[in-house]
């Protein structure tokens, strides 16, 4: 079965050597044409696999005798038996039983029998109340929900809930490009955001006709949101740093405001987004400094003046990819987290030098990480007198736009001497402020 051993290829590659989902099956198929009819199935029974890998390794931890090959031929035929139905149980287990042999198959056919009801794959000795069975029945590693513990315990089911399914896959439908004529072609659904749709289409995106056309380009709903919330007007400038890999932060300003105000955008590498430049040399504009900025806290040279606006999206730990790359939190770098909280602070300082006074700080991150979230905008407050908390705000992936992202507005005052930390906000995220207190100071 051909489309058995390119999914244990494709295990091999995230697992093994730490290739994200996404690429290994890109480099599979790109490479080998004729075997791309067999890519859906593989993508799904493979993406089934990774979706469900916790509660499988807890299924067969204590049955001895299986190498490591042998757990993922066993993995794959749970995940087809449990959830992936594309294949007959009697078929895909034959298939198994080819690649293990008949004593080891004999050791896990108990388990391969179990399939009925999904609600009742986790073990009965595994407490419903605890974090381990929220491990297994979401997939979501322990260290991740660790994170998670300050938050209210009903929030967290249904963002772990939506993380175990895809997400909408999300556009921006360029300014001179009417939506309606997207939508007419069934491909398209409207979101309740102007020029934000959700592609529904049964190809992959990049080969639909207004992408490789140039008239859409992914983007998250709440990215838009957020700039039509907070708009500036003419002769104002704003500055954006964005140290995500994506472009649409960059490109939504450039289809918002055009030439009407100055923007300075600034990334890591502006060669890692040639996606802006070609934007910027295709709308002719001249009011657009596009410039690298591998260290945020120092961008004196590329930034002239003080800025009415500054948004600043430092790279997160970005649990908002997990919807849509299952392997996302499996292979998250988690010796980084430390490296990117740090970054995150020095972004955060960096902009904060070229707010003007009267004018609002926006600092965004795309995940639910509290650390990442409140208790850096309460350090740097703190740190900071001239600075006001004026809005806060947790988003969840169960909620309108889809997404988890944590937003705090600031506005620079004059002459303040101090500014107490926003902890007595944090009501209004549904938190506990003593128990981030005394987090804070660990």
């Amino acid at each position: 079965m051909i489309e058995y051993d390119l999914s244990l290829e494709i295990l091999n590659e995230v697992f093994d050597n730490k290739a994200t989902f996404a690429n290994a099956l890109k480099e599979k198929f790109f490479k080998n044409p004729e075997i791309r009819p067999h890519r859906n199935v593989v993508a799904g029974l493979s993406g089934c696999e990774i979706r469900h890998h916790l509660l499988f390794q807890y299924l067969l931890k204590d049955i001895e005798g299986l190498e490591e090959a042998d757990l993922r031929c066993v993995y794959l035929a749970l995940a087809n038996d449990y959830y992936f139905h594309r294949f007959p149980q009697e078929e895909f287990d034959e298939e198994l039983l080819k690649r293990i042999g008949q004593e080891k198959f004999a050791l896990v056919k108990p388990v391969l029998d179990r399939s009925s009801n999904p609600e009742e794959y986790v073990p009965t000795e595994v407490k419903r109340t605890s974090q381990l069975y929220l491990s297994l029945r979401y997939n979501i590693p322990d260290w991740t929900l660790r994170i998670f513990r300050h938050y209210p315990r009903f929030p967290i089911l249904k963002t772990l809930k939506k993380f175990g399914r895809p997400a909408a896959n999300q556009v921006r439908v360029k300014a001179d490009v009417s939506p309606a004529d997207l939508i007419s072609t069934g491909e398209f659904e409207a979101t309740k955001t102007d020029h934000i749709l959700n592609y529904i289409g049964k190809t992959a995106l990049r080969k639909n006709d207004f992408f490789k056309e140039g008239k859409i380009f992914s983007e998250k709903e709440l990215t838009k949101v957020i700039v039509d919330s907070y708009p500036i007007s003419e002769p104002c400038e704003l500055m954006l740093y964005h140290g995500e890999k994506d472009s649409s932060f960059e490109r939504e300003l450039i289809e918002t405001y055009g030439s009407r105000v100055g923007l300075n955008l600034a990334t890591p590498n502006v060669d890692d987004k040639v996606e802006v430049t070609k934007a910027i040399k295709e709308k002719g504009l001249h009011n657009v400094n596009f410039f690298s900025a591998p260290d945020p806290s120092s961008m004196d040279a590329a930034i002239s003046r003080s800025q009415e606006l500054v948004i600043a999206v430092p790279e997160s730990t970005c649990f908002d990819l997990v919807p849509t790359a299952p392997d996302y939190l499996l292979n998250f770098p988690k010796e980084r987290m430390d490296e990117i909280f740090a970054k995150e602070k020095e972004v955060l300082e960096g902009c904060s030098k070229y707010v003007e006074v009267g004018g609002k700080l926006l600092y965004l991150i795309y995940t639910i990480s509290m650390k990442e979230g409140n208790q850096t905008v309460a350090a740097f407050l703190q740190n900071h007198p001239e600075f006001e908390l004026i809005e806060q705000h947790q988003y969840y992936p169960y909620e309108g736009h889809q997404t988890a992202a944590y937003l705090a507005v600031m506005v620079k005052k004059e002459n303040e001497l101090s500014i107490a930390p926003p902890l007595n906000e944090l009501s209004s995220l549904g938190v506990n402020p003593t128990n981030v207190a005394s987090a804070s100071n660990k």
